[in-house]
């Protein structure tokens, strides 16, 4: 039977949200400090006793992100080498295992010190995981911006699928802080379709994130006294190609 013209064709993917609504991600600084064998408990409530718990769709967020790279992995080594201006590709959802009909489109860029975020907000006409890889790429280059056209040609590989728990917290005063812990890789490499198989785990580091507008980034450690970690690189998209393979845990 030939479906009604009266009904509007579905597209494949649907722009719901450019990002405008999200201003604190458009330029800020991001302090991450890593914690090995760190009690996530302890900080918790440090966190707790500091500033107040935010509080999205549950508790504890699970956040899954797809990391795409070229074959030289020059995202990755980008951040190895401290690169001051550097992207990186992933495609971000949250909270079931894998992806259904709603994601983000991120671009991550830094320039020196300063760090900012192109989030796109997507609504597909099926679930992704049901979509091949290069369909996915196919479907982003018919709809997002002329401006990222060039980040999703040169990031065209799908390299790791990225998971933690995040708990939120927020000062008064517009600090943000998120405690990220049980991080696991699922190898995208070589794969047609997003896969779940195999999790590799990375036990015991626990990491804090610390966003901030520019030119307060030493209120954060106010936060976390009497513990006095050091500021580090820590990627968890470098981790990530460390736990498969692709890169050495020397270069880290």
């Amino acid at each position: 039977m030939i479906a009604s013209t009266d009904n509007a064709i579905a597209k494949p993917f649907e722009l719901i949200d450019l990002g405008t609504s999200r201003s604190d991600l458009t330029s800020r600084r991001e302090i991450k400090y890593a914690f090995p064998q760190m009690d996530v408990g302890k900080l918790r409530r440090l966190l707790e006793t500091n500033c107040r718990r935010l509080i999205h769709n549950n508790s504890v967020s699970v956040v899954r992100s797809i990391y795409f790279d070229d074959v030289r992995l020059s995202a990755c080594r980008a951040n190895l080498d401290g690169l001051r201006s550097r992207r990186k590709l992933r495609l971000r959802w949250y909270d079931s295992l894998k992806p259904g009909t709603d994601f983000f489109f991120e671009i991550k860029w830094r320039d020196n010190r300063i760090t900012g975020k192109h989030r796109l907000q997507i609504r597909a006409a099926d679930a992704l995981e049901n979509i091949t890889y290069s369909q996915i790429r196919h479907n982003l280059e018919a709809m997002i911006p002329d401006y990222l056209i060039r980040d999703l040609t040169t990031n065209s590989e799908p390299i790791v699928i990225v998971q933690y728990n995040r708990e939120h917290f927020t000062s008064d005063d517009g600090l943000r802080m998120t405690l990220d812990y049980d991080l696991t890789y699922y190898d995208q490499t070589g794969r047609q379709m997003i896969s779940t198989s195999f999790p590799r785990r990375l036990e015991g580091l626990v990491v804090l994130e610390g966003k901030t507008p520019i030119g307060r980034e030493a209120e954060l450690r106010r936060w976390l006294h009497p513990f006095s970690p050091r500021v580090g690189r820590c990627s968890k998209y470098v981790y990530g190609c460390c736990q498969l393979g692709l890169i050495h845990a020397s270069e880290l």
